[in-house]
């Protein structure tokens, strides 16, 4: 299988205050990490990055001085996730029959995460890297404007979803026939009644959602 690679940066940072996936951390832009790591797989033959369409230009000019061979294309964005997505399956070579969908804030994935979901791809259609709940989930009620303790949710069973997510480029499809809100790709798949494999993630590929996110994510990678 040839393997092409949505990585989502296309984001506008709301909770973050601007986008966060342009932040320099540890000497390079948050979103050049991952990329490292699609670089250096032989699996991975291609690499679509999506951005915002003022951001365009200047992403395409980075990754060129930055020496990333594997990416193809740099496209915009759109007003939801989804759309976004759908532009970057767009963007993939035909050689690509598999297709991975990767959030650039989450800068810390590893090639062993990245090598499972691809195996689970190949195994099943669809897989996706996830991490099991390892606290005790409360559901919560409103009283008063704030939350109380409604009841404890058995964890047995409750994954972290995380990216990236994969599928054969056959059932990415339904990204394009998805209708309504989508948390996560996956969700398109699970809507239509098709079976999708959790692969086993990390517990350091995070999502850097708030700032405080970015120096644990700096203080990461000065280690590796």
């Amino acid at each position: 299988m040839a393997v092409g690679v949505v990585l989502v940066a296309a984001g506008r940072g709301r909770r973050f205050g601007k986008p966060k996936q342009f932040q320099p951390v540890a000497g390079r832009p948050l979103y050049q990490w991952p990329l490292r790591v699609f670089e250096r797989m032989a699996a991975i033959k291609a690499v679509a990055i999506v951005v915002p369409a003022e951001r365009a230009a200047a992403v395409r000019r980075a990754v060129a001085r930055a020496g990333f061979r594997k990416v193809t294309a740099v496209v915009p964005g759109g007003a939801e996730r989804l759309d976004s997505v759908r532009a970057g399956l767009r963007a993939l070579p035909p050689v690509a029959d598999t297709v991975l969908i990767h959030d650039a804030a989450r800068a810390l994935v590893d090639a062993g995460v990245v090598a499972r979901v691809i195996a689970g791809v190949r195994r099943s259609g669809a897989a996706l890297a996830a991490w099991p709940v390892p606290d005790t989930v409360k559901e919560a009620t409103l009283r008063g404007g704030r939350p109380w303790v409604r009841r404890t949710v058995p964890r047995a069973g409750l994954w972290l979803a995380q990216t990236p997510q994969g599928f054969r480029r056959d059932l990415a499809r339904a990204l394009f026939e998805a209708a309504g809100p989508l948390t996560d790709d996956a969700q398109a798949l699970e809507r239509s009644g098709r079976p999708v494999e959790l692969v086993l993630g990390s517990s350091r590929n995070f999502k850097v959602t708030v700032r405080e996110d970015i120096a644990l994510c700096r203080a990461l990678l000065r280690k590796r």
